[in-house]
């Protein structure tokens, strides 16, 4: 028995960590899973969200491409054009042009089969009111639309909608369908159901669960456990489209996901149970064996001390056949986990080189941005040691200062054409449109190459008839300067650059060719991209980040024009053609005589902590003849408008302490006559709004544009002003 005793007590030391290691396991294992489907459906999500987001945003600069372009006739928008653009979009179940006033010409445009109910009022309001466009909510009939506001002389003319039905939603859902039970659902912002991929019918046009729309109001994005609108308990992930504000969501049955860990709980706990007992019944068999053997040999030798040998007992053979077969399945299971090994390690390394080349271009970009900055810095640094040197020329001091000018110029028109990039890309840039003549435009800009020597060594032909369109003055001088600028760094020394603008039609055409090596082959199919450049040799003298000619692009479409680039031309290197729809020129006497008066000495107050920033900026003013005083931050300089009552301060919005919001809210507070202009280096509309709304007259942006300075003097009727004798 003491045998018998002992073998089971083996057994139980052994099932006993056996079976809290495979607890532990299960626990491990329905936590793993759900981390992995919560990181599946966050991607799932997140890639949907970003194509959604994606159509959205490239359907609102369609429309409000197509509402700014000028009609042939009388229609305040082309139903050709909209056909065009309508082709193009299969999101879009219809296209309509609504007028809001008496007069206009409504049209709309439906695919085979399509609905024509009229839009709702409200889709017409908000879209008159919303100053880029809007995605409305589902309204009767399961529609929703994108609409933009189209706009003629200043005011609201119409509206311009592309309806989107739920079938549409759905098959556009569907592309990135999941398999089983799981669905993909659509939101509006007030949480009415738009499209659903699993009973799609029953569901559409419903509101969604209030414990899901509570808990997506507040958050962008994140993962819940929540039951469906038929009780079912669905483990979800949603994302907020930045567009339009919408919810994409996720799920998964709850009862789905701990199935299979049920299921494997289940295997687990009948296997365990099974083994004890047999490990339980094979110990009393092997006890029961050896306790007959001992038996045996105690007979035997019972048997010797008598002289009569007892019978011997024989201990049971092992069965062969089990040991092959079981070392054979664990040789397939050893197989099949070298092959899922393999498998996985293949994935990794693809996705590996995926991110290495990633990595390497991110590296390569950041190697080329440096070497651009070294270059400006290097030459600023070189002529800042020229103007310290006290046994230098005068020759040499102005040489120094050109080089100082022109290297300053050329770092802000690198980091303008980042901030523009950024701008455009997230569709926050504003045109600022009026008739404007691009002859005229192009006589600058050569002007200007000309005085700052941008194109030495080469020879710019420019031919130019008056051609009037409606635009952005900067912007277009800024396509027109970007496209030179390219064709000067590319034509080797002695070349020829010609740039046009001439009338064709209704349409104005700005081209601009040179005579050298033309584009690369591989390098035209993408000279509009980003970052997209030419071979460069280790010196990268043609210098630049790559971004001007997609800027060019980008500024042509938001005119509604067109630019194309190609090989050849009658000077046989690259050629660039821009065509912008004409319009008639501006009655005479629109100039701005005042714009251009000087300003007279003011009593200025620089609020600015940096102080090799507030130095410099206040020998410069003193230079324009103004008397200036300094603050460090803002506490400082509240005190200094509050006592020395300045007829201007410029102030940086980045202060220590009192920032530069808060002090313009105090001045204000306090009713001080001070004119309050802005200084930083941020420079984006929502910052532009917010200073504004701080109480701010002017906003300028650094390095200080003495041109734009002036011209907010002007605007504020600070230009000609003679500070008074004896004043403070």
């Amino acid at each position: 028995m003491r045998i018998r005793s002992q073998l089971v007590a083996l057994v139980i030391a052994l099932v006993v960590p056996i079976t809290l290691l495979a607890g532990a396991t299960l626990v491990q294992l329905q936590s793993v899973q759900r981390h992995e489907q919560e990181e599946r459906l966050r991607e799932r999500v997140t890639a949907l969200r970003l194509a959604l987001d994606t159509q959205i945003e490239s359907g609102l600069r369609a429309l409000t491409g197509l509402a700014s372009s000028s009609s042939a006739r009388n229609e305040l928008v082309a139903s050709s054009d909209a056909a065009a653009l309508f082709a193009s979009h299969p999101l879009w179940r219809a296209i309509t042009l609504q007028p809001l006033a008496e007069g206009g010409t409504a049209w709309h445009l439906a695919r085979e089969g399509a609905s024509t109910d009229a839009p709702p009022a409200a889709v017409l309001e908000q879209a008159s009111q919303a100053a880029g466009g809007v995605l409305s909510d589902v309204v009767e009939g399961n529609r929703s639309y994108l609409a933009v506001p189209v706009q003629r002389q200043g005011r609201t003319v119409g509206v311009l909608l592309a309806t989107i039905g739920d079938a549409e939603w759905l098959a556009f859902l569907r592309r990135y369908d999941i398999a089983g039970p799981g669905t993909i659902t659509l939101s509006d912002r007030s949480g009415r159901i738009a499209a659903r991929t699993l009973e799609h019918e029953q569901w559409v046009g419903r509101d969604a669960d209030p414990q899901f729309l509570q808990a997506t109001r507040d958050q962008d994005e994140g993962v819940l456990t929540a039951r469906n609108l038929d009780g079912t308990p669905y483990f979800s992930a949603f994302s907020r489209m930045r567009s339009a504000g919408w919810v994409l969501s996720s799920g998964v049955p709850v009862a789905i996901l701990d199935g299979t860990v049920r299921k494997t709980t289940l295997v687990t706990v009948v296997s365990l149970t099974a083994a004890t007992i047999a490990a339980l019944l094979l110990a009393a068999v092997i006890s029961n064996r050896i306790a007959s053997a001992m038996t045996g040999v105690l007979e035997m030798a019972a048997g010797l001390a008598d002289d009569e040998p007892g019978e011997a007992r024989v201990l049971g053979q092992i069965d062969a056949d089990t040991v092959r077969q079981k070392a054979q399945e664990a040789a397939d299971a050893r197989r099949a986990r070298d092959e899922a090994q393999a498998r996985a390690l293949a994935s990794e390394t693809r996705a590996r080189a995926i991110a290495e080349a990633a990595s390497r271009s991110k590296d390569q970009y950041i190697a080329m941005l440096g070497h651009e900055l070294r270059n400006p810095l290097s030459a600023i640094a070189s002529a800042s040691a020229v103007l310290a040197e006290p046994a230098a020329l005068a020759r040499d001091r102005s040489r120094a200062l050109e080089v100082v000018q022109r290297q300053v110029r050329h770092l802000r028109k690198m980091v303008d054409d980042l901030l523009d990039a950024t701008r455009l890309a997230s569709g926050k840039l504003e045109l600022q449109r009026r008739p404007v003549d691009l002859a005229a435009i192009a006589r600058h800009v050569v002007g200007h190459f000309d005085a700052a020597g941008r194109c030495s060594g080469l020879r710019i032909e420019l031919v130019a008839e008056p051609v009037w369109v409606e635009g952005d003055e900067v912007r277009l001088e800024q396509i027109v300067s970007n496209l030179l600028d390219n064709a000067c760094k590319y034509t080797p020394a002695g070349g020829h650059v010609r740039l046009s603008v001439a009338a064709d039609g209704d349409e104005a055409v700005l081209t601009v060719a040179d005579d050298g090596p033309g584009l690369e082959p591989e390098l035209l199919p993408r000279v509009f991209e980003s970052f997209s450049q030419g071979p460069r040799l280790i010196d990268r003298s043609p210098g630049g980040v790559g971004l001007g000619l997609s800027i060019v692009q980008q500024l042509v479409v938001l005119h509604g024009g067109k630019v194309s680039a190609s090989n050849g031309g009658d000077l046989g290197g690259s050629l660039f053609n821009v065509r912008l729809a004409r319009c008639a020129p501006p009655a005479a006497g629109h100039g701005d005589a005042a714009a251009s008066a000087p300003a007279g000495a003011l009593r200025v107050l620089l609020v600015e902590d940096n102080a090799d920033s507030r130095e410099m900026l206040a020998a410069l003013l003193e230079l324009q003849g103004h008397a200036v005083s300094t603050a460090a931050d803002g506490q400082a300089g509240l005190e200094a408008i509050r006592r020395e009552r300045p007829e201007l301060a410029l102030v940086d919005l980045g202060l220590p302490g009192l920032d530069g919001h808060s002090l313009a809210a105090a001045v204000r507070a306090e009713g001080s006559t001070t004119r309050l202009f802005a200084l930083t280096g941020y420079n984006t509309e929502a910052d532009r709004e917010a200073a504004a709304r701080a109480g701010f007259d002017g906003y300028l942006v650094k390095p200080l544009d003495l041109q734009a300075f002036q011209a907010l003097l002007v605007e504020h009727g600070l230009a000609g002003r003679r500070r008074a004798a004896g004043g403070s």
